[in-house]
């Protein structure tokens, strides 16, 4: 590691962010400061601790829930060594939490975690002195979910080493109150960013590395915190929690990211580099057009940012192209929100006839036509993420999703049928739900267990959602999640602002998950876990193709027949079956193509019905039997990267490659 690498700007993807895939946010960055001149360089301590603390830990910092704190609570120390925190209390609610945690750090799982809480402040400083051997003159930490704790220990390490560098934070975690509240207690951080900084982070830097941050007023952007604020009082807007969030308002104006860093130095250096199948991030669009419309309950995303903006197809084609070309993957996890619609008719048509048959990732909503699936899996978007958060009409008009059941079942018949994989949740817990509701849910979720199970989630609390935003409205008493305490030294006003999730002190929904508390939600819920227990195995309910005539083999384990021989009038109802239709278009589509009478169309359907191959749901019916579906894409890992560590109680192979634990003298040359 004896190489020099200029840079006035050093940026920095501290743990917990994932090591699969390069930091879109500070790539861009990077992008943008190169593009008006300056350099900047972006470094990934995320794979630096990996190395630090071995690949068995790899699945004890992804297990738990981001609102559960690990990473932060082992940086903890480090970052704030005048608080000791809830220690044994924090572990208690861990391995309470997950039990399967005791089967992956070894013989004494608390222990372990404590050691490496221990060890941590080594860490920090063999990263610090690391990162300053470049002469860097700003430092630069991007904080989203669990980063904010560890940059903080970071950029305090390096005030400490070298009081000159200026330091500065920036991401999800620092927007609007939380940024203010940041920048306001922890002094070593002297520029705060508050919201997307792409239109002024060159002219900031600019000004930082010219006059430091003794700045004109005229050169600081509303949304930017500097040291002069802490005395002169903050910056503050109308709306929102009352200060200032940054918004880039055309997204063409922006580069390609660039991720140079991390695909030609970072995972070549890496320990575990042959364990790693790095994705792509890219970003298509920014805030949600639905959301605009309809803002969903739980949704605490973009910041109080929610306005739509998308680039053009052309762009988004010649960047996809040019980052697949450049860094020779064909994983390509988009991160936006929602996708554009009218990428269907432009972008996917693109990629569909591309040579290059890229293995893509998009999130939607779920009111897609079955064409809209089958031009996903022909462009190469084997994955997506429908926004499926329910499967009760009920529940999704109360949280605003802007969809039926039956439209969720459909997108998910269509993902099976042309093996896109889907990503999809039962959140449970909110506000005004009825258990009523669960029962009605658990009585037909077995017949549809031939599609792809989804995840039973609890309901979290989001700052920026309309459940915190007007938690009165909604019954709420909300305060912030109970690790919190354990990592920061706030009193509880400031660990109000700091926070990002919170809990509700009445709702306690694990206490419910009981037969003779919520039947129906502890159905649901045990269904749901015995479905992904199944999981990659599907039984089949298909017509079968080795046989004349409609027969339709059942593998389900509700089947009230392992094949059923049906008439040629059945296979013409489930065929105007496919897409969910009112029980009268039926009537009207087979009065006319077969000439049948209402009475015997009502009694096709019922026999359907009897047979479970036929679901009625808020008034319409839907054939749930399968042609001939496309096996999911041979080969395709989940396209934002993988790391395929089998065995975590074994290390790999010894390697000559430089150990964190080997600390670098100030001011060496790294």
């Amino acid at each position: 590691m004896n190489e020099r690498t200029e840079g006035e700007i050093c940026l920095v993807n501290m743990p917990l962010s994932s090591i699969v895939r390069p930091s879109l946010a500070l790539g861009l960055l990077k992008s943008v400061l190169q593009r008006d001149g300056l350099s900047a360089r972006v470094v990934y301590p995320n794979l630096w601790y990996l190395e630090y603390a071995g690949a068995q830990y790899q699945s004890v910092f992804m297990t738990p829930r981001t609102e559960e704190c690990l990473v932060d609570w082992l940086f903890a120390p480090t970052a704030f060594p005048e608080h000791d925190g809830a220690v044994e209390a924090f572990l208690d609610m861990l391995f309470t939490n997950h039990p399967e945690l005791l089967a992956n750090t070894g013989d004494d799982p608390r222990q372990h975690l404590l050691d490496l809480r221990a060890r941590t402040p080594e860490f920090v400083d063999w990263t610090a002195r690391r990162i300053l051997a470049s002469r860097p003159r700003i430092v630069g930490c991007t904080s989203t979910f669990q980063q904010h704790v560890a940059s903080l220990a970071l950029l305090r390490r390096v005030r400490e080493i070298a009081p000159d560098v200026i330091t500065m934070m920036g991401g999800a975690n620092c927007e609007t109150i939380m940024g203010k509240t940041t920048h306001e207690n922890f002094t070593w951080v002297d520029v705060i960013v508050s919201g997307e900084a792409d239109a002024t982070i060159a002219p900031l830097c600019r000004g930082l590395l010219r006059d430091g941050v003794a700045l004109c007023s005229d050169d600081i952007p509303a949304h930017v915190f500097l040291p002069r604020h802490r005395d002169e009082g903050y910056p503050r807007i109308e709306g929102n929690d009352g200060f200032p969030r940054g918004t880039t308002p055309i997204l063409a104006t922006l580069p390609a990211p660039n991720y140079d860093d991390y695909f030609f130095r970072e995972i070549h250096e890496f320990l575990y580099r042959d364990h790693l199948r790095p994705g792509i991030p890219y970003e298509s669009s920014r805030g949600c057009w639905w959301g605009e419309r309809s803002h969903c309950t739980f949704c605490g995303l973009n910041g109080g940012g929610m306005g739509f903006r998308s680039k053009g197809a052309d762009q988004v084609i010649e960047e996809i192209d040019g980052l697949v070309d450049r860094y020779g993957s064909r994983r390509i996890e988009t991160v936006d929100n929602i996708i554009d619609m009218t990428y269907f008719d432009s972008v996917l048509p693109h990629f569909a006839k591309s040579e290059r048959k890229l293995n893509i990732f998009y999130e939607t909503k779920a009111n897609l036509k079955r064409g809209q699936i089958e031009g996903f899996r022909r462009a190469g978007v084997n994955w997506i993420q429908p926004g499926i958060e329910s499967l009760h009409t009920e529940i999704l008009r109360q949280i605003g999703k802007g969809v039926a059941t039956y439209q969720n079942i459909q997108v998910l018949k269509w993902c099976r049928q042309f093996g896109v994989f889907a990503f999809w949740n039962v959140i449970a817990g909110f506000p005004g739900e009825e258990d009523q509701w669960y029962e009605e849910m658990a009585t037909w979720l077995p017949w549809i267990e031939h599609f792809q199970p989804g995840n039973f989630c609890q309901l979290r609390y989001d700052r920026y959602s309309p459940y915190f935003n007007r938690a009165a409205d909604y019954g709420l008493e909300l305060r912030p999640c109970r690790q919190y305490e354990a990592v920061y030294p706030l009193p509880a006003e400031a660990l109000r602002d700091q926070a990002y999730f919170f809990t509700d002190t009445k709702i306690r929904l694990h206490e419910q998950l009981r037969a003779d508390v919520r039947p129906g939600l502890t159905a649901v819920f045990e269904h749901l876990t015995a479905w992904r227990s199944a999981w990659p195995t599907l039984p089949r309910l298909q017509w079968d193709s080795d046989v004349e005539g409609d027969v339709v083999i059942d593998e389900r384990v509700c089947a009230t027949d392992g094949r059923h021989i049906v008439s040629r009038l059945h296979r013409a109802a489930l065929d105007a079956c496919e897409s969910a239709v009112p029980p009268m278009t039926l009537r009207t589509a087979l009065s006319r193509s077969d000439g049948i009478d209402a009475p015997t169309v009502d009694r096709l359907v019922a026999d359907l019905k009897e047979r479970r191959l036929l679901l009625e749901l808020d008034g319409r019916l839907l054939g749930l039997v399968l042609d001939h579906p496309e096996p999911y894409a041979p080969g395709q890992e989940f396209p934002g990267g993988s790391f395929l560590w089998r065995n975590p109680r074994d290390r790999p192979p010894t390697e000559d490659v430089e150990r964190p634990s080997e600390a670098i003298a100030p001011g060496a040359e790294a």
